[in-house]
């Protein structure tokens, strides 16, 4: 079936029909590719300050971009903030767009971390979860807090696409490590996360070509992430594959996927899995719309971005979504699995 098939606005339609196959392009290019479409909008007040990875994860300085809700100036200088740990996406391989974590710092009213971790095919599996892993640790253990303005007493995670696999495999790590930091974790949101690289499930499978992510594309990703297949039965690597014990501490979660996305099948299964395990979790699908929806610039004004924005910024702020979902308007474009 086509994109208009199911409903998708014009602005999903017209990036769906722009297409670009990249399995022959070289990785650089893309990045500059996603880098000079996507990346419009500069006013966001924002630092940066460089970290020192490990030798084993790496062995150079990290940019870190910390992202500030607005009236930050206006605040004492001893204010501290909650923190929001936030990671991005990109098929492991591009930057992520600021679009995203700008709205979230905003209408959280949280300073957002944001690590430029390291991008295949330079720097390939386990290195970028690693380096999430050991500046989430220094930053809970009070190492990293260099405009000493964050309140660590608890802490969110986000990720989205590429960056919710590591949102996932983060607490994985610690749950590996029996790391106490786990309980304090407030609360994990993942929007259409990577899970799993099983390119057989219905979603896989339903919506291989024509809707912007490719089963063709993701295979072309995973080859290049990971450095032999064995590593993908790593829960770290595949965060479906974790065991309902290992699940079980895991903090509490939302998983928000797109309807026409390749990985809605895996997300979602996810989610239901983190229900067996007892923990608290929603899991939404968000209709008529496409990978990518709150994060692309050109999404940003559309209904499907608008909304799941709002479910998940309630979510993140302890605000019910009762009438968000049942507003008249939105019934169409929401599903609770």
């Amino acid at each position: 079936m086509d994109p208009e098939s199911y409903g998708l606005d014009k602005t999903a339609v017209d990036i769906c029909n722009s297409l670009m196959p990249i399995l022959d392009i070289e990785p650089k290019l893309i990045r500059e590719g996603f880098k000079s479409l996507y990346e419009t909008q500069k006013k966001h007040i924002s630092k940066t300050e460089q970290y020192q990875l490990t030798k084993e994860n790496g062995d150079r300085l990290m940019d870190v971009h910390f992202f500030y809700p607005k009236g930050y100036e206006n605040n004492s200088s001893d204010h501290k903030y909650p923190v929001i740990f936030y990671i991005h996406g990109g098929g492991f391989m591009v930057d992520g767009i600021k679009k995203l974590p700008r709205e979230i710092s905003d209408r959280t009213n949280s300073v957002l971390i944001y690590p430029d971790y390291g991008l295949i095919p330079e720097e390939k599996y386990p290195l970028g979860i690693n380096q999430c892993h050991q500046l989430f640790v220094d930053i809970m253990n009070g190492n990293f807090n260099p405009f000493n303005d964050l309140n660590i007493d608890s802490i969110s995670i986000i990720g989205e696409s590429s960056g919710g696999n590591y949102a996932l495999a983060l607490p994985l790590k610690l749950v590996l490590s029996k790391s106490p930091l786990l309980m304090k974790i407030s609360k994990v949101l993942v929007y259409y996360p990577i899970t799993d690289s099983n390119f057989e499930s219905p979603s896989y499978n339903r919506f291989a070509e024509k809707f912007y992510l490719t089963k063709e594309g993701m295979k072309w990703c995973w080859n290049h992430y990971t450095n032999n297949d064995s590593e993908r039965d790593e829960i770290t690597c595949c965060p479906l594959k974790a065991t309902i014990d290992q699940l079980k501490d895991f903090p509490e979660t939302m998983v928000m996927t797109a309807e026409t996305d390749v990985l809605s099948s895996e997300g979602e299964e996810f989610g239901l899995k983190l229900s067996k395990a007892n923990v608290k979790v929603s899991v939404i699908r968000i209709l008529k719309t496409i990978h990518g929806f709150v994060s692309l610039d050109q999404t940003n004004d559309g209904i499907a971005c608008r909304v799941g924005m709002d479910v998940s910024m309630n979510f993140l702020n302890n605000i019910s979504n009762d009438s968000v979902i049942n507003e008249n308007n939105n019934k169409n474009l929401l599903k609770l699995i």
